[in-house]
């Protein structure tokens, strides 16, 4: 069975125009942790996760960076998170989809098969993956739908 056999084809997105308040709209309105990235085209151009937004919002350990003034004594300086969450998150509001998403996201082809993406799904960090045809977004496959189509009946339990 191919990938193109069960993909999920209305697939919520946003485009690289887009701002963090509207990757947060879509994450709380679908209930969702992650989203593809297109530009006008529907092309694929990056992966925005929930994951990455907590990485920017949440307080960091100290960071040791080279002093301003060269000190014998103290040649380095550690700078403290003292920021609160609040004030991150509304910085973070108004950013550009792309000042945070990564470059590359877990795309699998169109044709592929059902063995590949879930080996695929097996090695990345990510809910679900990408399907592409062309070069454009044509849905997207998870590990339950996977299992649905591959699953007669479901396990006794």
């Amino acid at each position: 069975m191919l990938v193109s056999d069960i993909i999920v084809r209305d697939v919520v997105k946003v485009k690289e125009s887009e701002r963090i308040r509207d990757v947060l709209e879509r994450f709380l309105l679908y209930q969702i942790g992650e989203l593809p990235v297109v530009n006008d085209r529907n092309e694929i151009v990056g992966w925005i996760t929930a994951r990455e937004i907590m990485k920017r919002i949440g307080r960091t350990g100290p960071v040791i960076v080279p002093a301003m003034m060269c000190n014998v004594l103290f040649p380095y300086a550690a700078l403290l998170d003292n920021e609160d969450m609040d004030r991150k998150l509304h910085r973070l509001m108004d950013c550009n989809v792309m000042d945070i998403a990564a470059r590359k996201a877990p795309v699998i082809r169109f044709g592929s098969e059902l063995d590949e993406a879930a080996a695929l799904l097996g090695r990345v960090h990510a809910h679900s993956l990408l399907v592409e045809k062309n070069g454009i977004l044509a849905g997207k496959v998870s590990p339950y739908d996977i299992l649905r189509c591959t699953c007669d009946e479901p396990p006794d339990l």
